[in-house]
């Protein structure tokens, strides 16, 4: 009779609107996020947390990131004749309004060892070479090696003294002015206690290969990918060979992630798949860009946020497939008769719950 149908098909509308199929991956998603929270790890919504389980590659730069990002300076060398004393308050000086990390331990050497500093004018910023400023009249520039080459200054014996510190392991600042070259200040930073552990965590999470990119010199890249135990390394780049960099990464090993905390590693940060930054230490413009952020610094946490992520993945299948399971039993039993109303809209609630208390597994 009509009455029969009527009644069985408002139970087959009561199941078929799951409500565990609703929640499978909302649930998934708040308690993971929530657990990430708890233990530092600040990921910015659900499509970063999805992401970060299918990671194939990570990308890490080095000043800040593999490093504790306080260097200090080690060696102060002079070329034309000057104090050590002279030369480093010139750099400081010029470093003044950088806020590069490596200008930044020039300015505090010279303030702890009580050198005039005297405030430079018309300060210019050289993206990933170095910085220039009027110090007392006279323009001075301290940078990178790659600076001094493009304003073609004679380096002289300044260059093999910059090889060997480098090969020290050491990031070299040259100081010039406009026609030669004053002298050489070497600065030499600690990779971070955890990173180590850390990258080793990275592999046993299934990540295949580990990269480093910075602009420092060869030498330093070298010596401290060593202690790092990366598996590639590369040098002497500027913000857009980091770009191209993870591009090239991309295309070559699937999904990648960038590990950064500087204005520089920002626009490699947006090009990779997950953006990762450093929140302590980082910049308002890495920490905006990153996907997830690791609030304490600690890379230690990395290696926990991609298995956590690959948890919570898998804990939105399994809810999924559940709540499938059950639609396609109660559907079939109420079109037969089986059950009622009231107990196919128990059922229903029951599937909920499941759902619900399989993710709440991950908030462990």
């Amino acid at each position: 009779e009509w009455s029969v149908w009527i009644k069985r098909g408002l139970v087959v509308l009561v199941v078929s609107c799951s409500c565990g199929l609703a929640l499978s991956v909302p649930t998934s998603v708040v308690a993971a996020i929530s657990n990430a929270a708890r233990k530092g790890v600040l990921f910015k919504g659900g499509a970063f947390l999805e992401a970060a389980a299918g990671l194939d590659a990570v990308v890490f730069d080095k000043t800040g990131t593999l490093t504790i990002g306080r260097p200090h300076v080690t060696d102060v060398i002079p070329m034309d004749g000057r104090s050590p004393e002279e030369v480093l308050a010139l750099a400081a000086s010029v470093e003044l309004a950088s806020e590069h990390p490596l200008a930044e331990a020039v300015v505090r050497k010279a303030k702890e060892d009580g050198l005039k500093v005297t405030p430079a004018a018309d300060f210019q910023s050289m993206t990933g070479l170095g910085a220039g400023a009027a110090v007392d009249g006279k323009r001075y520039y301290v940078g990178s090696m790659r600076l001094m080459e493009e304003r073609n200054l004679g380096l002289n014996q300044g260059q093999g003294v910059a090889s060997k510190l480098e090969d020290e392991g050491k990031s070299v600042l040259l100081l010039s002015d406009e026609h030669e070259l004053l002298g050489v200040i070497a600065v030499a930073d600690q990779l971070r206690p955890e990173a180590r552990e850390a990258l080793e965590g990275l592999r046993k999470a299934g990540i295949k290969r580990q990269i480093m990119l910075t602009g420092d010199n060869e030498g330093t890249a070298r010596a401290i990918a060593l202690q790092a135990g990366v598996d590639e390394y590369r040098a002497q780049l500027l913000p857009e060979d980091k770009i191209e960099a993870v591009r090239e990464l991309k295309r070559g090993h699937g999904k990648v992630a960038m590990v950064g905390d500087g204005i520089n590693d920002a626009p490699a940060m947006a090009e990779a798949d997950v953006g990762v930054a450093m929140g302590a230490a980082g910049t308002d413009v890495a920490i905006e860009t990153g996907d997830l952020v690791l609030m304490a610094d600690d890379l230690s946490r990395l290696p926990y946020a991609l298995q956590l992520s690959r948890r919570a993945v898998a804990n939105m299948r399994q809810n999924v497939v559940a709540s499938l399971l059950i639609v396609a039993f109660l559907v079939p039993a109420a079109l037969a008769g089986l059950i009622g109303l009231v107990p196919g809209l128990l059922l229903n609630e029951v599937s909920a719950l499941v759902v619900i208390a399989n993710a709440l597994r991950l908030l462990r």
